[in-house]
């Protein structure tokens, strides 16, 4: 067991314990979620160290489910599997329970998906160990600085919590502690195959990013060009119901009196059916007195016959204008005397420039002015805010958790300056993101894992190929070394290692070989008194005799294509295939005449000579042993008649033994 790696791995537990300390009750589930798979991987690794592989195994495994279910959340289209499938499966678990809930950031899911991978394949070069470990780091990195930056937009979460990313970090190393003496062996094959993949990594990871920014930038665009079309289409709305209010007006300028409660309600009903957010639509008298109003509901009816200059000071300079200057007068955002917020026009009934029927008030409940916007669109995803600077009029909040994207529009609603606020929900915002930077990440990361596979098993290949090779040119060498020494054992065991001639054996398989060639003749030279050379001049004289002797007769008889041979001691002999008696002694002649000539001196001063018997085989069988009888008998007959000189045998015609 390696107990650095062990201990590193135990430390690994100590930033989780804290993370859960810090977790506290509003601690979101993300996060505990992430801190539980977090530590069974750190304690899947120190089964791992400890022996009990097995087990560790089946604890990755169980990490691994929701893992890849989460990433599988990040990177599958809306349109194949929606949010609301996956809220689903995630309530399956627990009631109320939702995706986003439970699910960890993205990075971090990824981060511990390659430390799963590292564990169970105990981090092997072979298994791409050093590039997912690599990885692995280069996420942590870029979870730190999305975190340091506030760069992590809650819209979806990309970093761990701290603690999870500390322990992580203590596992790594834990993990590259147990690895790293194997790396260490196979150095300049790692270089080769990490290099490209890490650089692919780095791109991979930074056109993410890029890619990320870009879709959540145009996703907060589409927010603010659909608050800016909500803010358009409310101003058109009040606009179109001024001027349909100004035609209302201009019709009781044709009458002399005021008109009936009867007649009042004929007409201002067709405009209120148009514009539902109006309070109310009344005739104001010259004493700012409520005469006539429509709809007569009963928070209508309770104000009806009230004076305006009374009972709503803040509306006053408004009704004057009407009143007595005959202009529009408008007031700002005030309480009603209904009791809501809202916004009053006054448009004066002239009769003449001097004379005021009265005035027309189009009382705007802001209420009712939001309650018609917000209906326009899903109350369940969208947040909507109607406000006057920090005061808000009216509101709609959805029971979803809301989006970080919030856009506030200015709007002139009937003169006065409201602000629209509006945040879409989390959910629907996660639905309209698109899912492409997440599969180009993931992609990314798996063309680099491949990538590395690629080089490092060609780079495996390529080591192995130049052993094999430096192996076959090795074994090539011996081979040949081997040839040359069988080469030199063969020449050795056919020739004299003195003289360098064939030797006895090569010479009687010389004569097997001319076995049927007539005439055959075999000379015997034996050098005079050699005995005297050894004794008085030393045994080195001796041999350079001999070498020299070799040469001389290799010169004589190899020209007339014999074979020249050291037989043993001072005899040398040769073979004449083809070679009748005659030429038999005149190459014989020449020899001894040559030995003579040659200036090779016994201790007395006395020219070194050679005695030399010859026979010829005429016709018969080869008997070797009859030949070299016959020439030995006529060396020694040389010998016997005073020594250098030649002597020949009678022809032989030998008859076949039957």
């Amino acid at each position: 067991m390696n107990r650095p790696a062990a201990l590193l791995t135990c430390l690994s537990f100590l930033p989780l314990a804290l993370g859960m300390m810090d977790v506290g009750g509003d601690r979101p589930l993300h996060k505990l979620v992430t801190l539980w798979l977090t530590g069974m991987l750190v304690l899947a690794q120190l089964l791992m160290l400890l022996g009990g592989q097995a087990l560790a195994k089946g604890l990755v495994g169980a990490v691994l489910l929701p893992l890849i279910l989460a990433l599988a959340s990040y990177a599958l289209p809306e349109y194949w599997i929606p949010l609301l499938h996956w809220d689903a499966l995630s309530q399956g678990i627990a009631d109320g329970l939702t995706l986003e809930a439970w699910r960890p950031a993205l990075l971090a899911t990824l981060s511990l998906i390659l430390i799963a991978v590292l564990i169970v394949t105990r981090s092997q070069s072979a298994l791409g160990g050093p590039l997912l470990l690599l990885m692995v780091v280069l996420l942590l990195g870029a979870q730190g600085l999305l975190g340091k930056t506030g760069q992590d937009a809650p819209l979806l979460r990309t970093a761990a919590d701290s603690w999870v990313m500390l322990a992580t970090a203590i596992l790594v190393m834990s993990l590259a502690l147990v690895a790293l003496p194997g790396w260490r062996h196979h150095a300049a094959p790692l270089r080769r195959a990490l290099v490209p993949s890490l650089a692919l990594v780095l791109g991979v990871l930074m056109l993410w990013y890029h890619q990320k920014e870009i879709t959540e930038r145009e996703l907060y665009n589409n927010v603010e060009a659909e608050t800016q079309q909500l803010g358009n289409r409310l101003t058109r709305e009040i606009q179109d119901h001024l001027a349909a209010i100004e035609r209302f007006t201009n019709v009781w300028t044709l009458f002399d009196e005021p008109p009936s409660q009867a007649e009042w309600s004929r007409q201002a009903a067709l405009y209120h059916r148009d514009f539902r957010y109006l309070l109310n639509i009344a005739f104001v008298d010259p004493d700012s007195r409520l005469m006539r109003v429509y709809p007569q509901n009963d928070i209508n009816l309770r104000v009806l016959g009230a004076r305006l200059f009374d009972a709503q000071p803040a509306g006053r300079e408004a009704v004057s204008r009407a009143l007595f200057e005959q202009r529009i007068g408008r007031t700002d955002v005030i309480m009603l005397l209904q009791g809501v917020p809202g916004i009053i026009h006054y448009l004066p009934i002239a009769n003449d420039e001097q004379r005021t029927l009265g005035a027309v008030a189009m009382v705007i409940s802001l209420p009712m002015l939001a309650d018609t916007l917000f209906s326009e669109v899903d109350g369940r995803h969208l947040g909507l805010t109607l406000s006057q600077e920090d005061q808000i009029l009216a509101s709609q909040i959805p029971t979803a958790a809301l989006a970080p994207h919030q856009h506030r529009v200015q709007l002139d609603v009937a003169g006065a300056p409201l602000s629209l606020s509006v945040q879409p929900s989390h959910a629907r915002q996660l639905q309209r993101l698109p899912r492409y930077p997440v599969v180009s990440l993931g992609t990314g990361l798996t063309l680099a894992y491949l990538l590395y596979l690629v080089l490092h098993g060609y780079t495996r290949l390529a080591r192995q190929h130049r052993r094999v090779r430096d192996t076959n040119r090795v074994l090539r060498r011996e081979i040949h070394t081997r040839s040359e020494l069988q080469e030199e054992v063969e020449w050795l065991a056919r020739h004299d290692e003195l003289t360098r001639l064939p030797n006895r054996r090569l010479f009687m398989e010389t004569l097997e070989a001319n076995a049927l060639r007539r005439p055959l003749s075999v000379l015997i030279c034996d050098v005079d008194h050699f005995k005297r050379i050894n004794d008085h001049q030393g045994h080195l004289v001796g041999d350079r005799y001999l070498i020299a002797l070799g040469r001389l007769g290799l010169g004589v008889v190899e020209a007339s294509g014999g074979v020249f041979a050291r037989y043993g001691g001072e005899e040398f002999v040769a073979c004449l295939p083809q070679t009748d008696a005659t030429q038999a002694q005149a190459i014989a002649e020449s020899l001894r005449q040559r030995l003579q000539d040659a200036e090779l001196q016994h201790h007395d001063g006395q020219p070194l000579t050679a005695s030399i018997g010859v026979v010829t085989l005429v016709d018969g069988p080869l008997d070797v042993a009859a030949i070299m009888q016959a020439a030995d008998d006529a060396l020694y007959r040389a010998k016997a008649e005073g020594r250098n000189r030649v002597r020949v045998a009678a022809p032989l015609f030998l008859v076949e033994r039957a």
